[in-house]
């Protein structure tokens, strides 16, 4: 059986406006690797020497050495192949540590695993995560695969320019250790699926399998017909056999259409790569060679337009000759270690997984274990770099022991404060939730301001965790507000949207069945568009059932309050009785309609509306323009 990659993109980045206060501390909790399965040898259709047997305990201990479970829960369990009786592959044994997103259950109690969150590490012996078995040119003792083209620079390049600027940006290839391995990057085509990366430790960096020629590929297409006669013969049977005059028809059919047509398009490739029979066979996708395409009269070999893209291409190979029985014996003829690398925009527990492999699992020392054991000198096996372990886990606890410690108490009619000075520069906000895909919205101090502010990134929506719900029936919310890096004709923009979800028992929030909502919004223009200003404010509240003719009527129009110049201001949201109403600088912000006039009814909600919960969000196209909140007060009115 194929052991592959399956975590999706979709699995990686996730945004969502919810709370999950309680999800969200699990994502820097420490968490007990849990048991492992160990080798059932009765479960494979091959036999293990002792030694083999004893191989993924062995693996098992350098994983969790390596790395520490963190916003994860694993099922690590030892693997072989071949695992199917009629599987032609050769002998390996490995573990795959599988770690799962940790979650808690329906009932808020119990912490379990993510589905459909697996993102596996693993080490095997004598295997090649990137083969993509041919079933129709793979025989009993001659396993034929494919592989992706090696050169990292174009690993996806032509299917997913996405993934290939991905693993160009990664640079395993300069990482000290790992740079001096094989490193293959693999994964389905297109955009589907994240890539996996196989770095393989072998003798004198060369792994035992070769390139098969044009040649070969023909002459094998050729030694398959038979066997392909009778699988096609066995899929009419199981359609048409409960007829057996239409059977007879469609094996006729078969006979007199189908096999000809095989033999004459095989004979039309034999002759068109006559004079480059001996050239190392490739294709221009994974999908390999079945029957359909020389009934199709498919050109297999056509590479030009890859090659003129200078796209990936796919090799297609065998095992040298010695291989498969060698694999049988203890001494392994190479070493596989595969996980999912990511960068930033991936989840916590996926990050921390790359991050250990890169920075603390010790590949010289398992080379040295197969290849050169002298080099060892019998000692025990070792993480790199402790001390950065040990250091994150103490950031991890400090960060927890900050996070939970006591709110400071408010004075009289504030029903909520927060100016950001209870952290330290660089600092993720105590009390605030935000995804942990992506870049970090973190505690700083701008140039030119003075003061702790939060530099809130782009499609972020940072939500208060330790805030006391509800809001007072009538309220002024007031903030400041600043942005910089001006690249654009506009700077930094920010939503601030108040609401009346629902806390649920798991610390998630969900919209109340009547939702009501007040938003506001702001961007900076540039000073120089004094004419058109770029640049303005506006806010809505908006409730279930809203008249269309008030929803929609309002026009906002822009204004020079925000800019470069004046890149700093203070905001102030006030609801009292049914009435919304907010001011920039003491200025008041006025919505009219498209012709100038005020609307009836607009910024006013239902009697006895209440709001629960707020957020805010950088709404900033790109990443260039910064901007920044702080002195965040709700009081009573």
């Amino acid at each position: 059986m194929k052991i592959i990659f399956s975590i999706l993109f979709a699995a990686a980045v996730v945004s969502a406006a919810a709370q999950q206060s309680k999800d969200h501390a699990l994502e820097d909790s420490v968490f007990a690797w849990q048991n492992y399965m160990p080798l059932k040898p009765s479960a494979y259709p091959r036999t293990f020497t002792p030694y083999q047997q004893k191989l993924p305990d062995v693996f098992m201990q350098w994983i969790r050495k390596s790395y520490i479970p963190i916003g994860a829960i694993d099922k690590t369990f030892a693997i072989a192949e071949p695992n199917d009786k009629g599987e032609a592959s050769p002998y390996a044994v490995g573990v795959n540590a599988e770690m799962w997103k940790a979650t808690w259950d329906n009932t808020g109690k119990k912490v379990i695993r993510t589905p459909h969150s697996a993102n596996p590490v693993y080490i095997l012996t004598n295997h090649l995560l990137d083969a993509e078995p041919v079933r129709m040119l793979t025989i009993p003792g001659r396993p034929v695969f494919t592989r992706r083209s090696p050169e990292i620079e174009k690993a996806f390049k032509g299917s997913s320019e996405r993934k290939n600027a991905f693993v160009k940006q990664l640079q395993l290839e300069s990482h000290p250790q790992i740079g001096k391995y094989i490193i293959q990057y693999y994964g389905c085509d297109g955009d589907g699926c994240q890539p996996g990366v196989a770095v393989y430790l072998a003798p004198n960096n060369k792994l035992p399998i070769r390139q098969l020629t044009r040649g070969e590929v023909l002459d094998m297409i050729e030694q398959s017909i038979p066997a392909e006669i009778t699988v096609a013969k066995n899929k009419l049977k199981s359609t048409f056999g409960h007829r057996p005059e239409s059977l007879q028809q469609e094996y006729k059919r078969f006979d007199e259409t189908v096999l000809p047509k095989w033999k004459a398009n095989l004979e039309k490739l034999k002759k068109q790569y006559s004079n480059s029979l001996q050239v190392p066979a490739g294709f221009k996708n994974s999908n390999g060679i079945e029957m359909i395409n020389i009934y199709n009269g498919d050109d297999i070999f056509d590479m030009e337009d890859a090659q003129r893209f200078k796209n990936n291409t796919y090799g297609i190979y065998t095992y040298e000759d010695d291989v498969l029985q060698k694999s049988k014996q203890d001494q392994p003829l190479w070493i596989c270690i595969g996980w999912m690398p990511t960068d930033i925009q991936y989840l916590p527990y996926s990050r921390e997984i790359h991050r250990s492999m890169i920075t603390h699992f010790n590949f010289d020392y398992v080379y040295n274990y197969f290849f050169a054991p002298e080099k060892n000198n019998n000692k025990p096996y070792t993480l790199l770099n402790p001390e950065a372990q040990k250091e994150n886990i103490a950031q991890l606890k400090m960060e927890k022991s900050r996070r939970n410690a006591p709110a400071a108490k408010l004075p009289a009619g504030v029903h909520y404060f927060d100016d950001f000075s209870a952290n330290n520069a660089g600092q993720k906000p105590q009390g605030w939730y935000f995804h942990n895909a992506g870049e970090p919205s973190l505690v700083v101090t701008p140039e030119g301001l003075t003061g702790k502010w939060l530099d809130i990134r782009t499609a972020q929506y940072l939500i208060p965790t330790n805030f006391k719900r509800p809001l007072p029936k009538d309220f002024q919310f007031e903030f400041d507000v600043a942005c910089a890096d001006f690249t654009t004709n506009t700077g930094g923009a920010l939503q601030l949207n108040i609401n009346n979800k629902v806390l649920t028992a798991n610390g998630d929030e969900t919209n109340s069945p009547n939702p009501v909502n007040i938003d506001f919004n702001i961007k900076a223009g540039h000073s120089k568009w004094t004419t058109n200003p770029t640049g303005g404010s506006s806010i809505q509240a908006t409730y279930k059932g809203m008249p269309g003719n008030i929803r929609y009527a309002g026009v906002s129009a822009p204004n020079m309050d925000f800019t470069n110049k004046q890149n700093k201001v203070h905001v102030v949201i006030t609801k009292k009785g049914n009435q919304v109403k907010g001011f920039v600088d003491g200025k008041e912000i006025t919505v009219l309609d498209k012709y100038g006039k005020t609307i009836p009814g607009y910024n006013e909600l239902p009697q006895g509306s209440q709001f629960t919960s707020f957020h805010f969000r950088n709404t900033t196209n790109g990443k260039e323009n910064r901007v920044y909140i702080s002195n965040i007060k709700i009081t009573a009115l």
